[in-house]
């Protein structure tokens, strides 16, 4: 997952610092690679190789390339919304163009659902590369993700964000540890796992695998923000893109490949510290331990942020009087710490299901895939209507590629459309109840 904050600012504009934007046009080429690959890189590093090796075995390779070619009319579209018709509240303001208010405000409810499945995953993979951090069993994941998410909620109140510095740090991190392990890992030997699919079952498991990889691009709106800061859009944009997503994708390659060479994938817990395990067998035992240190730091770090933005979310409805006036109040450090407890209570109540029923993580991420898949296609339908000339047939392609990608996604797509259902009845009871005549008096 990006950084919550900037999955926050299509909500609600009062969200943010600045509501209208104001586009400088000084990116190059060079310099939106450097975005594009800052965007789709993070800790999904971490366990997304080692799920889809789990899911699709030695045809994870081309999981990864499908997901990449649906992904890319899509990206494209956002950054031509952007350019076109540039906007702080990127997607909710782009649907609410075309479909109106109530749609608009719907998008932000179907961005906070997120809050029921999207944190609890990434809270569990923070707690299994402590576990190794201190040599526990899979027993004490469920405990250690309880501790992560009360220093998470410290963490989120006393209102420290991620500065874009430590952003880059860790995507430079990260891309030095693929670097390494390719070289230590013999990547070009690795090249031997990969088999074509032939039958159909090959397929379904490439096509399961491709639902899940999609949750590394989490994220495309971003490229709205994007489209309209280059000097020249339509020749340095397009160069950015494709080559932000091809090093991001060859990075995960990497990995896919030396996971399954090296055999550091399996069940849950293992994927979940897949990265570590793969460091621990080719650099030893005491390079694996700092590894899941520094993990750690980084998925803390990263999952602390995702909270707070969220809480700002919660504050922002309040403030819109959506939610009950309780949660707008700030503390002393100016951080909705009312807000902060709710989304702390909700992620709770997340892990707790978790635990209990035994899904699978596989099944939350999707559901936060459908969640965002169906943002992205509901922009991609308002595009439709927005551009014209190739431009629509761009559109075409990016709703076709939606489509698809939902029909990877399955069955969990389901908590997505029940989402936006739900808030779209709220919205029209809401506005009901605000246009509603007042009795006359007798």
């Amino acid at each position: 997952m990006r950084n919550i904050l900037s999955l926050a600012r299509p909500i609600h504009s009062v969200l943010l610092e600045y509501t209208d934007m104001h586009y400088s046009r000084t990116l190059g080429p060079i310099q939106g690679i450097a975005m594009t690959a800052t965007t789709f890189i993070g800790t999904g590093l971490m366990i997304l190789p080692a799920l889809s090796v789990a899911q699709a075995g030695s045809f994870a390779f081309y999981a990864w390339l499908m997901t990449a070619l649906i992904v890319l009319p899509i990206a494209f579209v956002f950054a031509l919304m952007g350019s076109r018709y540039p906007s702080a509240a990127g997607a909710a303001h782009y649907i609410g163009r075309v479909f109106g208010q109530k749609a608009e405000r719907a998008v932000g409810w179907l961005f906070l659902s997120i809050l029921l499945v999207g944190p609890a995953v990434a809270i569990k993979v923070a707690a299994a590369y402590l576990a190794i951090l201190l040599n526990v069993s899979e027993s004490s994941v469920f405990i250690l993700s309880l501790v992560t998410l009360m220093g998470m909620l410290i963490f989120a109140l006393a209102g420290i964000e991620n500065s874009a510095r430590f952003q880059v740090g860790v995507v430079l991190v990260l891309i030095s540890a693929v670097i390494l392990l390719s070289i230590v890992g013999d990547l070009p030997s690795a090249f031997s796992v990969i088999e074509v699919p032939l039958n159909s079952l090959d397929w379904q498991s490439t096509f399961i695998a491709t639902g899940t990889v999609f949750w590394c691009f989490l994220g495309i709106e971003v490229m709205a923000h994007m489209g309209a800061e280059f000097k020249n859009p339509s020749r340095d944009f397009p160069i950015a893109l494709l080559g932000g997503i091809a090093i991001v994708v060859g990075l995960y390659l990497a990995l896919v490949l030396l996971i399954a060479y090296h055999h550091t994938y399996g069940d849950e817990l293992t994927n979940s510290q897949s990265l570590a395990l793969l460091v621990g067998k080719l650099l030893g035992e005491g390079y694996r331990q700092a590894f899941a240190f520094g993990a750690y730091i980084i998925a803390f770090a990263n999952v602390g942020v995702y909270i707070l933005g969220f809480a700002r979310m919660v504050w922002s409805l309040a403030q819109q009087q959506a939610l009950p006036s309780y949660f707008s109040q700030l503390n002393g450090r100016g951080t909705p710490a009312r807000a902060v407890g709710f989304v702390g209570t909700v992620t709770l109540l997340s892990l707790l299901f978790a635990e209990w029923s035994n899904w699978a993580m596989q099944a939350f991420m999707q559901m936060t895939n459908g969640a965002f898949l169906l943002i992205y296609g509901l922009t991609c339908i308002t595009a439709l209507k927005l551009f014209h000339g190739q431009e629509r047939i761009l559109a075409v392609v990016a709703v076709l590629s939606c489509v698809l990608m939902a029909s990877f996604i399955g069955l969990n797509m389901l908590f997505a459309f029940a989402m936006l259902l739900l808030a779209l009845l709220w919205e029209y009871l809401r506005r009901a109840k605000t246009i509603r005549p007042k009795a006359d008096p007798l």
